[in-house]
């Protein structure tokens, strides 16, 4: 990838865990860039929203591997509130693991805790 688009990714906020996962690349980076350049929108955790929504809906269903990774992608954020609703989306994902169930449910945050309650609740 070349260095300025590196740059750019990284001043979006894109850690190297979204790349390893394969969630962002360099179409994804340049399409970013060409709509960053029209200044409409400056909030970098939209940038991250909005490849993770487009990453999910890519690879339904999501294997509890993939589940799990997104998960901490989530929980890693910079952004706190983004960052809950990366966690949130894969909680209320059909096919979520107990595993990030148990996550979520231990994780501290009020909206998770509550996911995961009416999740368990309903089956």
């Amino acid at each position: 990838m070349p260095g300025d688009i590196a740059a750019f990714g990284a001043q979006l906020g894109f850690t190297p865990a979204w790349y390893a996962l394969g969630v962002v690349d360099q179409a994804f980076l340049e399409r970013a860039r060409a709509r960053w350049d029209t200044g409409e929108d400056e909030y970098t955790e939209h940038y991250r929203y909005r490849v993770f929504g487009e990453f999910v809906a890519s690879h339904r269903p999501l294997s509890p591997g993939l589940a799990v990774a997104l998960y901490q992608l989530g929980e890693a954020d910079e952004e706190p509130g983004m960052g809950g609703s990366m966690m949130a989306a894969i909680v209320w994902s059909p096919e979520c693991p107990e595993a990030v169930l148990d996550m979520a449910a231990a994780s501290g945050q009020r909206h998770l805790i509550r996911a995961v309650e009416r999740r368990r609740a309903v089956g």
